[in-house]
């Protein structure tokens, strides 16, 4: 493989987050970022190497998603139990700013998931900062 492909596709890889979770918002961002890595894996250790790093990141935000929903869900049920018993209603601003969490999340997605590309681009191995090494 001519290094100038090698380069795009691991810039591709680092983009298939972004390009995935614009089709599908929960998971899509795994899938896009897992097709473009099997597709090239074999042709290249530098994509492989990028793919795995893209990969791992995209699957440590999804967790971090989950976890949030979690967070939401707990607090809605604490929130909806009160009701029940108290007979005031006054504003939820834990809801709020725990929904907030998801946008950084997708601005944390897009920031690093650019850096990946450019350096890739320029054929500069890219490791995430926050990222849980599961794919090995």
């Amino acid at each position: 493989m001519e290094q100038k492909e090698e380069k795009t596709w691991g810039a591709l890889v680092h983009l298939g987050g972004l390009i995935g979770m614009a089709v599908l918002s929960y998971v899509g961002n795994i899938i896009g970022a897992l097709v473009m890595w099997l597709i090239k894996r074999n042709e290249s250790s530098f994509i492989d190497n990028q793919g795995k790093e893209a990969l791992n990141f995209q699957i440590t935000l999804s967790l971090i998603n989950v976890a949030i929903g979690l967070l939401i869900s707990v607090r809605h049920g604490v929130w909806a139990f009160r009701r029940v018993w108290r007979d005031d209603w006054d504003f939820d601003v834990f809801s709020f700013s725990f929904v907030s969490l998801y946008g950084i999340v997708w601005l944390l997605n897009i920031i690093f998931s650019i850096i990946g590309a450019v350096k890739a681009s320029s054929g500069v191995a890219y490791r995430y900062p926050i990222s849980w090494r599961i794919v090995k």
